[in-house]
């Protein structure tokens, strides 16, 4: 009788597969080439361009957001012209590891982003140990494990990776705590390993995340923050906490077995952080979306305008970033709401305005149309006056040119309501202008209208690339295929691997084939 299979799954969160296969290749990951040349490595497509926090939801239930609900943590209150803060509750669709627990399979869950605890699982579910920009409280089922890993491991040396200043002794401090982050994570992991019979062991690497927005301009030659003579000596930082997150796969997989399906995978990746977010609201006010009808461009109208901060965020940009966090950290839940809400957009939504700017991650902007019998104060008739203004904003979107190059500012517009389809698709934007990484944006020039100008300040200097991997190493299994290949796979291949019906619901596909016997012989 043939052994129940195993997989053992690691996710790496945004990690950036040029930096991965540069170095792998100059080995500095040995552990993750290894891998790649015994297995198979593929290419992921996600839904970063569009929507960067959905990808890990996605990875989890081979869906999107208008099926679960959630395309970002900030998102217009329903019924209502107000944002308000999203938690990672698991969505409204089942997640894989349900699916192969309901099905008799042990799971051991441990740490992986963007979700909270649902119900109890065959096995065990650790959350917001150390899990980056987690909208939960750490938790676990059973709930004593929480704090017994506590006890045994420590907490995490991280509250957020946002909070450390930009000095260089900042900087080396953050390195270090990442470094031992990762140290403590994979012990966390050995333990949570060796102490159960499991079928699905599923963890994640934060730091990688972390690592990518913090430290991207230190080893990124055509980055301005980046320093040729390396006087501060940070310019290997990033890779330094991949080959410590290298190191602990090896251990995993060492402690694994040598009959267990391996999976590596990294659902976006990361790149240089140029964004013109702050400012969309003004050029949307300048292209007519203020008033009753569309502003037409026109080059004798033409003009210059400098984005002034509001008093929050001149606030934000001058109180030290290590103060802001702890006086979050102390503020009631209504108050902390209302004052993120502001900063990354505005409490209110707009509501005399047809369309407006939502918050979004960074480097993907978003526009929601004000439209009759979806939003309470709306302007735009369903039909064709609002594919008029959502494919006329399209084009002026396409238009946006950054001076610093002379090109085209926004690599990719996406028109949502074409791509998406669910019982939530009014819950999301409907146009997303995913900006070029090609130069810093601190102008806009739009064709007919002028030039917008102001900087974003942002500490993080890396964002999110639409593009991730999956690597697979089996003696019974294979990539299938894998051209096209997407996060939304990762799904439907581990519960292929685990001998676990993939259900239909589901949109991804398995990326997995069995070997015959001569192919394992």
């Amino acid at each position: 009788m043939r052994a129940r299979p195993k997989v053992l799954l690691i996710g790496l969160d945004a990690a950036e597969i040029s930096c991965v296969e540069k170095w792998a290749a100059e080995g500095h990951l040995p552990n993750l080439r290894r891998l790649a040349e015994s297995g198979a490595l593929t290419r992921l497509r996600s839904s970063a361009a569009e929507f960067p926090d959905e990808v890990w939801p996605s990875v989890y239930t081979s869906s999107n957001s208008a099926e679960f609900g959630k395309y970002y943590y900030i998102q217009p209150k329903h019924g209502s012209m107000s944002l308000e803060l999203v938690d990672d509750a698991p969505g409204r669709v089942e997640q894989f590891w349900r699916t192969a627990s309901e099905a008799g399979r042990c799971c051991a869950i441990v740490d992986v982003p963007k979700t909270d605890l649902g119900p109890p699982v065959n096995g065990v579910q650790v959350v917001s140990w150390g899990a980056h920009a987690a909208h939960c409280r750490p938790a676990s089922h059973p709930p004593e494990l929480i704090e017994r890993l506590i006890q045994r491991h420590g907490p995490y040396p991280l509250h957020s990776c946002d909070d450390h200043g930009s000095s260089p002794e900042r900087y080396r401090k953050l390195r270090e705590d990442l470094i031992k982050g990762t140290r403590l994570r994979t012990e966390l992991l050995l333990d949570l390993m060796s102490s159960g019979d499991w079928d699905l062991f599923f963890g994640a690497y934060a730091e990688t995340h972390c690592s990518g927005h913090h430290f991207w301009h230190f080893q990124d030659p055509g980055h301005p923050g980046y320093d040729p003579e390396d006087r501060h000596g940070l310019r290997d930082s990033m890779r330094e906490i991949y080959r410590e997150v290298d190191r602990g796969i090896g251990q995993l997989i060492e402690a694994a077995g040598d009959n267990t399906h391996v999976i590596v995978f990294s659902g976006h990746g990361m790149r240089p952080q140029y964004h013109g977010r702050d400012l969309l609201p003004i050029l949307l006010k300048m292209w007519g979306m203020a008033q009753a009808q569309n502003v037409e461009p026109d080059p004798a109208r033409e003009h210059r305008v400098v984005r002034k901060k509001s008093w929050l965020r001149r606030l934000k940009d001058n109180v030290p970033i290590q103060w802001q966090y702890t006086v979050k950290r102390m503020l009631p839940p209504r108050i902390e709401q209302a004052i993120i809400c502001r900063v990354m957009g505005a409490e209110k939504l707009p509501a005399d305005w047809r369309a407006f700017y939502v918050p979004n991650n960074d480097l993907t902007s978003a526009i929601r149309l004000n439209v009759k019998g979806r939003d309470p104060a709306g302007l735009v008739a369903p039909g064709r006056e609002y594919d008029d203004l959502r494919d006329w904003l399209a084009i002026r979107l396409t238009e946006l040119v950054n001076p610093a190059t002379g090109r085209a500012a926004v690599e990719k517009v996406s028109r949502i309501h074409d791509m998406y389809q669910g019982p939530y698709l009014d819950v999301l934007p409907d146009l997303t202008a995913f900006w070029s990484p090609e130069a810093p944006i601190e102008e806009l020039y739009s064709p007919g209208y002028g030039t917008v100008a102001g900087d974003h300040g942002d500490l993080r200097t890396g964002g999110h690339a639409a593009e991730g991997f999956l690597i697979l190493r089996s003696s019974r299994a294979y990539l299938h295929e894998p051209a096209g290949a997407s996060a939304k796979d990762v799904a439907p291949t581990v519960l292929d691997l685990l001998d676990v019906p993939i259900p239909a619901a589901m949109e991804g596909r398995s990326l997995a084939a069995r070997k015959n016997e001569f192919q394992v012989s």
